[in-house]
């Protein structure tokens, strides 16, 4: 197929981008839970500081905080049919250098440099809009929704573009326009899921690469990307109180098609002292993380390093087929001598920077590191150290006007109020599992905060495994040392909700399918008294 490219568009992107190179970004901190975390309007995550701004308590109950990352932004890449590469990258935004800036994109590709904004809605004033519609709560009345009558009574300049949705909300009429005093209100966007969901705050802002690549010199994707950065406040230790989510809408202006194209996201960790840091992955929750090289972060978190994770909820799909990309990869990243762009596009392609392949087809150190017969950096015998990797999916066919989404939630793991790094990591996964539930339930807790498996959850003195997790419709549940006596099933509250006979076996099936989807704790008692717990999620 031949897809023309026009001259008018290109003059007039070279245009705007004078004007886009005026547009400072704006920065906003989301701190509704443990975390503190700063966004840049755009699209660079966690800077500022010396070592970031991805603050957490530097122990269970301090007022001070410490930093796990020092910056995270996406990177784009595709190539056209004359094999010409497209690429851009976010790293720091250091000396002004920057792929991508503040603003929409009209569905010609022109920016709309303007728009520079971080709109933020909390779920109190959500729940106070409900009650109240005309009580022109200004994060309601000012919300960047398609339509909205009142959106220039609250910023300097009109709203964009009445074609494009912009920021997702409740349509209580469903005419397609927001509008807050007939009871419209902000939502949770996510395909697939019902608009109606909202986070207890949330920020809304879009960006785009149309302009000078100053970071790495690539040809423009010609890429929108409507952002949403959100979290949770649930009780102290919960693992839903130590994750904020992050929501990529990408739109693709590009009157071409783009071939062998990536998706990715780069990470810069930095456990306290970041100069001690270990890197991994598990391949069976898509997740990525972070730990300290050995059991002392010097001038950091000291004796109890917190994981950092990321886990990679969501990737894009491929234009021509319709289906998810599953092929993903991990890869540590050296940007001291990034110069050019084809060595970007190597690294989400799982390459070394000279093309060159990395072991596994790029997807690194994907054992446990606290199996020694596994592969991690552990058993590797590397020094610790400064870490930085990007995170990838592909490749894929990217099609002109393609709409994808990327979802990622960024958590951090710290297993009791003392918890070392191995303790820390034993639990990581199990944590895992809630911040992937609650992406599962289209983010409404069902049944409240799910339990902590990071603190709250009892100490178990009886080994026990659960298979399938998470479930659908049973449950197999086997203890090989003692034979299992009665099985308790909670909700996310610590409500009994059912106790079942072991009938003295070593396995036990349960059917579990009259469950509402969500998270459980799961505890199991042996003939000797003895007890082992876990944590459940529900599909």
């Amino acid at each position: 197929m031949f897809y023309p490219i026009r001259n008018l568009f290109f003059v007039l992107l070279l245009l705007s981008s004078q004007l886009q190179a005026q547009s400072t970004p704006l920065t906003d901190t989301l701190q509704v839970n443990s975390i503190q975390a700063s966004v840049q309007s755009n699209g660079a995550f966690f800077l500022g500081g010396t070592n970031g701004q991805f603050l957490v308590p530097a122990s269970d109950g301090a007022t001070s905080t410490i930093s796990l990352m020092k910056s995270a932004g996406l990177w784009l890449a595709g190539r056209d049919s004359a094999d010409n590469l497209h690429l851009s990258a976010q790293l720091y935004n250091e000396n002004g250098k920057t792929d991508f800036y503040p603003g929409v994109l009209s569905q010609d590709g022109i920016p709309y440099p303007e728009f520079n904004l971080i709109a933020g809605v909390t779920r109190d004033q959500v729940e106070a809009h409900k009650v109240n519609p005309g009580g022109m709560i200004p994060a309601i009345y000012g919300w960047p929704g398609r339509g909205n009558q009142f959106f220039s009574n609250y910023y300097n300049f009109d709203l964009p573009f009445d074609l494009y949705s912009l920021a997702g909300f409740y349509d209580k009429f469903g005419d397609g326009q927001y509008g807050p005093n007939s009871g419209d209100y902000p939502v949770l966007e996510l395909r697939g899921c019902p608009l109606k969901y909202n986070a207890d705050e949330a920020f809304w802002f879009p960006f785009h690469d149309v302009g000078a690549h100053t970071q790495s010199g690539g040809e423009p994707m010609n890429m929108s990307v409507e952002t949403e950065f959100f979290g949770f406040n649930c009780q102290e230790g919960s693992p839903v109180d130590r994750v904020v989510y992050v929501r990529y809408k990408l739109i693709n202006h590009s009157p071409i098609p783009l071939f062998s194209s990536y998706f990715g996201v780069f990470l810069d960790f930095e456990i306290g002292n970041g100069a001690d840091d270990f890197i991994g992955c598990n391949p069976a929750n898509r997740m990525v993380y972070a730990y300290n090289g050995d059991d002392l972060d010097e001038g950091g978190f000291e004796n109890t390093p917190p994981v950092m994770a990321v886990d990679l909820l969501r990737g894009p799909l491929d234009s021509e087929t319709g289906e998810e990309i599953n092929e993903w990869h991990f890869v540590p990243v050296d940007d001291s001598n990034l110069n050019d762009p084809e060595q970007y596009y190597h690294l989400l392609a799982g390459r070394k920077t000279d093309g060159t392949p990395f072991p596994n087809n790029g997807l690194m150190y994907t054992g446990d590191p606290l199996n020694p017969a596994q592969w991690s950096e552990v058993s590797d015998g590397n020094t610790p150290g400064e870490r930085k990797a990007v995170a990838s999916f592909g490749p894929f066919t990217l099609l002109p006007g393609a709409v994808n989404e990327l979802i990622l939630g960024y958590f951090w793991v710290r297993k009791g109020p003392n918890g070392s790094v191995s303790e820390n990591l034993s639990v990581l996964a199990a944590n895992d599992n809630h911040v992937q539930g609650l992406y599962d339930n289209c983010f409404e807790l069902f049944g409240g905060c799910p339990i902590g498996v990071s603190t709250n959850m009892p100490e178990s003195d009886l080994p026990i495994s659960v298979y399938p997790n998470p479930f659908t419709d049973w449950i197999q549940v086997e203890c090989k040392i003692s034979e299992i006596q009665s099985i308790l099933l909670y909700d996310a509250t610590g409500r009994l909700l059912k106790t079942i006979s072991g009938n003295d076996t070593t396995t036990v099936s349960i059917q579990m399918g009259d469950l509402k989807p969500g998270m459980y704790g799961l505890q199991v008692r042996s003939k000797e008294g003895r007890s082992g717990y876990i944590s459940l999620i529900h599909h």
